[in-house]
């Protein structure tokens, strides 16, 4: 088993950063929109999380990426502290919402006693302020603890405050697509998608079409799925062709939660160029052209992380969602 948290450990400092920044930018259900800051000018900030389209109008989470040769130490931690805390009080940007350190080594004892009694942190920053903080604010720059920085600290929720070190990382869910993209881990199989018995509001297009193909067919009375899975003649292949798009389906949903955007966009091109000729051929009516395209796509070979993984009815279930969607048509 590969030790994904051991490659986060041999990242440089700006590719720990980048890491970050896809793993913040993968969480879209809670970021809409995201920034990595690096180098002179940050103000602290390494990879922010916006809650809103409002960015820093809002609320946002700050992210500071600690690629050390050792475990974080606590000067450096109210450091870095510090400096958010300074240059929000100087209204450069509000207090975010939470400060998570991303530490691959994790952190010293006095850190994770720190961080697991946040009621400390405060009183702690304002302590050892002169010695961690005074002269590393700003370059050239002494910054004595001001009112403004001490009410920037007493209105903050320290509870707020977290560590993640590598092995917590690549635990989570949201990094399984960043995984993927960095070290090309393997995302695991999809599961089974199953038709559910009754006919679903998404899959009303390419169902509409299997109807005009059984017409042709002389099944004339079909006018709906329910009259199609009850018919003597028809029945069985509709009930296939359903299975096959729930199944594509539940590849789709799988893989779009753990692999980036542009994998499955990848996987629906091959399968597009693979049967798109058999498609655009002249066949005898509707159920011809579907019959030809399904023994296409099962022959079609899938590049990618997902080659492996796509099954001969997720290939040709998602003909049916090209259907669905129009793209390529059973009946025009």
């Amino acid at each position: 088993m590969i030790d994904y948290a051991a490659q986060i450990y041999a990242l440089d400092d700006a590719d720990l950063e980048r890491l970050i920044d896809d793993w913040v930018a993968s969480m879209r259900s809670r970021y809409p929109d995201s920034d990595r800051f690096s180098g002179a000018g940050d103000m602290g900030r390494d990879v922010v999380g916006y809650h809103t389209k409002l960015r820093f109008d809002g609320a946002w989470d700050n992210y500071q990426c600690k690629q050390l040769r050792k475990a974080l130490g606590e000067s450096e931690m109210l450091r870095e502290l510090g400096k958010i805390f300074f240059h929000a009080a100087a209204g450069n940007f509000p207090m975010p919402s939470s400060y998570v350190f991303i530490a691959p080594k994790g952190a010293v004892r006095a850190v994770r006693t720190l961080i697991s009694q946040p009621s400390k942190i405060a009183p702690r920053l304002i302590e050892k302020w002169d010695d961690c903080c005074a002269t590393h604010l700003v370059e050239g720059q002494v910054h004595p603890l001001s009112d403004k920085v001490c009410a920037a600290i007493d209105s903050f929720s320290f509870e707020n405050v977290a560590l993640m070190e590598a092995g917590k990382l690549v635990r989570d869910d949201a990094m399984k697509p960043v995984l993927v993209k960095w070290f090309s881990a393997d995302p695991g199989e999809a599961p089974i998608g199953e038709a559910p018995s009754d006919l679903q509001p998404e899959e009303t297009g390419y169902i509409d079409q299997l109807l005009a193909a059984y017409r042709q067919r002389g099944a004339m009375a079909l006018t709906c799925g329910n009259d199609a899975l009850a018919h003597p003649e028809h029945g069985e292949h509709f009930r296939v062709q359903r299975e096959r798009f729930f199944d594509a389906a539940a590849f789709k949903r799988y893989y779009r939660d753990s692999t980036e955007p542009q994998v499955l966009e990848a996987f629906e091109k091959d399968i597009f160029h693979g049967v798109f000729d058999t498609h655009q051929l002249s066949h005898p009516d509707a159920l011809a052209k579907i019959a030809a395209v399904m023994v296409e796509a099962k022959n079609v070979a899938v590049a990618g992380v997902l080659g492996r993984y796509a099954r001969v009815p997720v290939k040709q279930g998602t003909c049916h969602h090209f259907a669905n969607s129009g793209r390529l048509p059973w009946v025009k």
